[in-house]
């Protein structure tokens, strides 16, 4: 799949994604708003029936007003009476028609008093066998009405998670159409995942090819040129081709190790010589192997050695390798004369080595795949440096082999800062 198919696929499933959500929300909206609808009415009847059998207590037959029950909020309705109100009936009228009409909530309940113009009872009404309140006292604050007559008013605190739970084959549709949506993106990750490894791998094929593609030429050239009779009367054309093959021989050798090396280096993991190693002496003992590289360069290589208990368990070869690598690639992917500070320090229970270079730097978006396999920054106008996209990754394993940790700060232009945390204890 080629990456406009696959941005076109993408882009479709987002859609797709998106507009299945928006309809499951909005059947879902719809099928609570039909509840609502439902309680309602009920709840609606249920009250205008107290109502009536209120004034039927009262023995008042007069009833002038058309519905005397309002819905004020989504959870509060009050109910006018044309008479005093009798907060115990009230509350058994409430219960027996909440029951006959299906009903199945906590309420509270308060009774406005004409002459004091206000509520002057509210009580909590445990409907269910499993209500959590022992008291009958009601947290609902009954809002003040412009109302001038006898109501009442009766609040469903639980009203929402009731008509919720009524649509429970709907919360199941939605967790299951969650479950295949999670799946897909998984999935559209899981093929962007191949694809980014796909790529790595054709640019690893590529670059290995041209690295052995050269020194291969290289050496059937000069083996032409050593089959041809005459070269024996010039025997310094003869050594100097002879150097030619060793040297270019050399170098793919050095090639294939490097494969194999990172390829099998799981099992170095588990076979690492962890002996007493003095990290200071490591590094001045580095220092002087790289001397002729800088000078070559005319570079200039800072130790800065602070920690004084630089003493711990280490493989000493591979450890070697691992600041040789970074010192090797801050030389190779700088532009100007190399500058590269080598310092070590005491935190914590940590050992701290910092090597910081001048090079051209890593951006934010590299330095997230910088420790890769066979990822390689790219490195702009900069084509002479060659590598496989291994020696991080090389860096990083065998820095986890010590139970250490490896962290990068770089910003373009401004170099790179590799700092290591290694536990004292390994």
């Amino acid at each position: 799949m080629n990456s406009k198919t696959l941005r076109i696929f993408v882009a479709l499933s987002v859609l797709l994604l998106g507009g299945v959500i928006i309809v499951q929300y909005y059947w879902f909206r719809q099928a609570y708003d039909i509840q609502d609808r439902d309680f309602d009415q009920r709840a609606t009847s249920a009250l205008r029936v107290v109502s009536k059998r209120l004034l039927d207590f009262n023995k008042n037959p007069n009833n002038k007003l058309i519905d005397p029950v309002e819905r004020v909020t989504s959870n509060y309705y009050t109910v006018q009476v044309n008479d005093t109100i009798n907060h115990m009936i009230v509350e058994e009228f409430l219960k027996q028609e909440f029951a006959h009409n299906d009903i199945r909530l906590n309420f509270e309940f308060g009774v406005y008093d004409c002459l004091k113009d206000n509520i002057n009872y509210t009580s909590f009404v445990c409907h269910s066998e499993n209500c959590d309140r022992s008291d009958s006292t009601s947290n609902y604050h009954f809002p003040d009405l412009n109302i001038h007559n006898y109501y009442f008013g009766v609040h469903f605190p639980d009203k929402k998670l009731f008509l919720l739970s009524d649509l429970d084959n709907w919360f199941v549709s939605s967790a299951i159409l969650l479950v295949v949506m999670a799946f897909f993106v998984y999935a559209l990750m899981l093929i962007f995942k191949q694809k980014r490894l796909s790529e790595i791998q054709n640019d690893f094929i590529n670059n290995m090819t041209h690295e052995f593609k050269t020194p291969i030429s290289t050496i059937s050239i000069s083996s032409e040129v050593l089959m041809k009779p005459e070269i024996v009367n010039t025997p310094e054309r003869l050594l100097s081709y002879a150097a030619i093959i060793r040297k270019e021989a050399a170098r793919l050798k050095k090639n294939v190790d490097t494969v194999l090396q990172t390829a099998n280096i799981a099992q170095k993991i588990d076979k690492l010589n962890f002996e007493e190693v003095d990290i200071n002496e490591l590094i001045e003992d580095l220092s002087i192997n790289c001397e002729p590289l800088f000078k070559e360069k005319n570079g200039e290589l800072i130790i800065e050695l602070k920690a004084k208990n630089a003493l711990i368990k280490a493989d000493r070869l591979h450890f070697t390798n691992i600041i040789h690598n970074l010192i090797d690639n801050g030389v190779k992917y700088c532009e100007r004369k190399p500058y590269i500070k080598i310092s070590s320090e005491n935190i914590g229970n940590n050992l701290v080595i910092s090597i910081k270079d001048n090079g051209i730097g890593i951006s934010d978006r590299d330095q997230k795949q910088v420790f890769n396999k066979f990822f390689r920054v790219h490195t702009g106008d900069v084509h002479n440096v060659k590598g496989f996209g291994l020696g991080l990754y090389y860096v990083k394993e065998m820095v986890e082999g010590h139970k250490g940790r490896i962290e990068l700060k770089s910003k373009i232009g401004e170099g790179c800062e590799f700092r290591l945390f290694i536990p004292y204890t390994v």
